[in-house]
């Protein structure tokens, strides 16, 4: 949600947090495991039949990079089955290459969510830092 707001809406925010979030629809339903498809063309639609396809395209944040024009702190899980690293490492590089304030944190022992509680302690020094640096960077 935090990717399609800052793309659709960037005038509400001073700066973003994605935690864990898919970028492109398409990607991520051909990215879950076989066994999770079925369940996801249900929740999210088919990439293969071209009317989801066209509303999966719609609807992903990635869709709107010319958009995301604040700082965005990025953090993913390197483990992570549900929203594939690979989605966070496309949105990254497309906004690095507009020249975009992207920072990117990588956990490489953690999937999706904290499981180690010191991973969990690090993201969160590391979010609030991020915020308050472009809180008062951008401050009036």
């Amino acid at each position: 949600m935090t990717l399609l707001l800052h793309g659709r809406h960037a005038d509400y925010f001073r700066a973003c947090v994605d935690i864990f979030g898919p970028s492109n629809l398409v990607t991520f339903a051909q990215s879950v495991p076989d066994f999770w498809k079925p369940i996801m063309k249900q929740w999210l639609g088919d990439p293969d039949d071209p009317a989801d396809r066209e509303r999966l395209v719609k609807d992903s944040p990635i869709t709107y990079l010319d958009g995301m024009t604040k700082p965005m702190l990025v953090i993913q899980g390197a483990n992570d089955p549900r929203v594939v690293k690979a989605e966070s490492d496309q949105i990254v590089q497309a906004l690095r290459e507009r020249g975009r304030d992207v920072e990117y944190i990588v956990f490489e022992d953690e999937g999706h969510g904290f499981m180690k509680l010191e991973n969990e302690i690090e993201a969160y020094r590391r979010t609030v830092a991020f915020l308050e640096r472009n809180r008062r960077e951008s401050a009036p």
